[in-house]
C-alpha cells in the first residue's frame, strides 16, 4: 500500500487498522455506565459487557483460525468460561491487551504470498475467506459491535459521542 509516497506493508496497515478500532471500541465501551453494562435493548441481542468480552477474546479466535483450529464444543466451553470472569470493561480492555500480541505477531510475519489462500469457515453464511480477510476479522468484530455499543447508547439516553 502506498500512502503519500510511503509504501506500507498490508500486514503493519491492518495492525495499525486494528489497533485504531480497538481504541475507538473502548473507549466507547468505558463510557457505559456499570447499570448498564448488562442491559440488552429488549431484552434481546448481546450487552455491552458481552460485547466487550468478545472483542477481547477476538484476537485469540483470528490466531486460532489462520493457524487450522477446528472448534470443538469443549474449546468454546473452555473459552466462555474464561471471558465469564471479565466483569468490567477495564478488565475486557486488558484481556484484550494481552491477546493482541500474538495475533499482531502472526500478522506481522504472515507471507503475502498467502493473502490470497482460502479457508472455509461458517462465518457470512458459510464460504472461503481469503487469509487476507482472516487478518482484518477482529477490525471487522470491533467494528460491527462498536456500532452497537454506540446504538446502546443513544437508546438509554446518552447522545454524546465518545
Amino acid at each position: 500500500m502506498i500512502y503519500t509516497g510511503v509504501t506500507v506493508r498490508v500486514q503493519d496497515h491492518v495492525i495499525s487498522s486494528v489497533t485504531e478500532c480497538a481504541a475507538e471500541f473502548f473507549r466507547c465501551a468505558v463510557a457505559v455506565p456499570a447499570e448498564k453494562l448488562e442491559w440488552k435493548p429488549l431484552d434481546v441481542g448481546q450487552s455491552v459487557i458481552s460485547m466487550c468480552r468478545e472483542a477481547a477474546m477476538t484476537p485469540t479466535w483470528a490466531v486460532k483460525v489462520m493457524t487450522g483450529w477446528q472448534q470443538t464444543h469443549e474449546d468454546q466451553s473452555a473459552l466462555d468460561a474464561e471471558m465469564a470472569t471479565w466483569a468490567t470493561v477495564a478488565q475486557c480492555h486488558a484481556e484484550f491487551n494481552q491477546k493482541i500480541t500474538p495475533w499482531q505477531e502472526l500478522i506481522r510475519s504472515f507471507p503475502e504470498e498467502r493473502f490470497r489462500e482460502t479457508q472455509w469457515l461458517p462465518f457470512n453464511g458459510g464460504r472461503e475467506h481469503t487469509y487476507l480477510e482472516m487478518m482484518e476479522f477482529p477490525r471487522w468484530n470491533l467494528t460491527y459491535h462498536l456500532g452497537q455499543i454506540a446504538y446502546i447508547q443513544t437508546l438509554y439516553g446518552d447522545r454524546e459521542m465518545h
